[in-house]
């Protein structure tokens, strides 16, 4: 049978091609790539993976069930999101041996001219968001009870566009591996004490790690980067504020009953981000416009896949084109 690039699901192609990139970063950079031990083992999964692991779960009852084109594309988003996950993770930990400048001065200065932004945001955690405890971390809480909602609700309620909301995802945690590496950044919390002293926490113990990071060198990451995998320090762009912006977006597009809940998790995280100090106020709006271009491109690309697919009889008779 003639090999078609095109029946290969773009899910492929994406986890696939960010595998290569974090490898051929790994061997210009003689960096090791690492793997989460103890604790940071458990964090990915809570926080990343068991929502997909759900969605699998669904998969595997819409296959028995005779739907195959939407179980596939259940099945398919868990191993590429996995494979999207150990490489960002990866290349976040390796940011200040890849370019070690850093732009915080240049971001700190932003800040100052928009200071009214930054103390409008503090003002709204403390006052209006003050009935949230600082010491329940509804932050990351937050964040991902909107990734858990959104692959659950779309995979039952609107299948027929789950694939496209699964390849934003992927193309988003990808390209903000990458986006990461352009003009880097620690975030202000180097400069300013945020408003969560739980938050303040973690990010006194991520900057011993980078400091430690950057002493040590590749052989002391090799060490010590599985215990911190997921502990790399990235202020620009927010990929939190990013991600709550495409969730928040494509329940707009399909999902109208997620939309008063998302708009509430999406200005507690926006405002969070820069009060608690782990963003700059420019890091936001460009997470913002990197989650738009994430979706506009996967629903070209999940479209011409179904293009492909009905246009081409061959393709649509492959498995993996379903």
């Amino acid at each position: 049978m003639r090999f078609n690039l095109r029946a290969i699901p773009p899910e492929i192609i994406i986890a696939a091609g960010t595998l290569a990139i974090m490898a051929l970063f790994s061997l210009l950079f003689a960096l090791p790539i690492v793997a989460p031990s103890g604790d940071r083992a458990a964090f990915v999964g809570v926080h990343f993976l068991y929502p997909l692991v759900g969605v699998a779960l669904l998969g595997a009852v819409t296959f028995i069930a005779g739907k195959r084109e939407t179980a596939l594309s259940f099945l398919i988003a868990l191993p590429c999101y996995v494979v999207i996950l150990f490489a960002h993770f990866n290349l976040k930990l390796w940011i200040p041996h890849i370019n070690p400048v850093m732009f915080d001065e240049y971001y700190w200065a932003t800040d100052q001219f928009f200071r009214p932004v930054v103390d409008a945001c503090i003002y709204i955690r403390q006052y209006v968001f003050g009935f949230i405890s600082y010491n329940a971390n509804f932050y990351m809480i937050s964040f991902m009870a909107l990734f858990y909602t959104s692959f659950l609700y779309h995979a039952i309620k609107t299948p027929a566009v789950f694939r496209t909301l699964a390849v934003a995802v992927l193309l988003l945690q990808a390209t903000g591996a990458l986006a990461y590496l352009i003009a880097p950044a620690i975030g202000p919390f180097i400069y300013e004490t945020g408003v969560e002293p739980s938050i303040t926490i973690g990010q006194l113990r991520m900057l011993e790690f980078y400091h430690n990071s950057l002493a040590g060198g590749p052989a002391w990451l090799a060490e010590h980067g599985g215990a911190s995998f997921t502990i790399g320090l990235a202020a620009m762009p927010s990929l939190h504020a990013a991600g709550a912006f495409l969730f928040f977006l494509f329940a707009w597009k399909h999902g109208r009953i997620l939309l008063p809940l998302y708009s509430l998790i999406l200005v507690f995280i926006l405002v969070t981000s820069i009060a608690s100090r782990w963003h700059y106020v420019v890091d936001v709006p460009v997470g913002i416009a990197l989650a738009w271009a994430c979706l506009r491109i996967a629903e070209r690309i999940t479209g011409k896949a179904r293009d492909t697919i009905a246009a081409d009889p061959a393709v649509a008779a492959l498995p993996a084109a379903a």
